[in-house]
């Protein structure tokens, strides 16, 4: 179930920034300067934003597994100890 579930999330992620990156295509190069991009820079922001959103992802998946193991540790609460 995880692993079809991270295909699904994997697809919707691909189709965003096919999304993104055909609407940025289809602005003529006026709107482009508006938002301070060229039309040879929009491959690349787009590839920068995937690989920053698998690096927030995977650091997500980090967290949420190692709050899984801390919280194992102390009866399954997710508690930390109190000083």
């Amino acid at each position: 179930m995880v692993l079809f579930s991270s295909i699904l999330n994997y697809l919707r992620q691909e189709r965003k920034f096919r999304a993104t990156s055909d609407l940025l295509h289809a602005m003529d190069d006026h709107r482009l300067a508006d938002i301070g991009v060229r039309r040879d820079q929009i491959d690349m922001l787009v590839s920068e934003q995937r690989v920053q959103s698998r690096h927030q992802a995977k650091a997500e998946a980090e967290n949420k597994r190692n709050s899984r193991t801390s919280g194992a540790t102390l009866g399954g609460h997710g508690l930390s100890p109190q000083h």
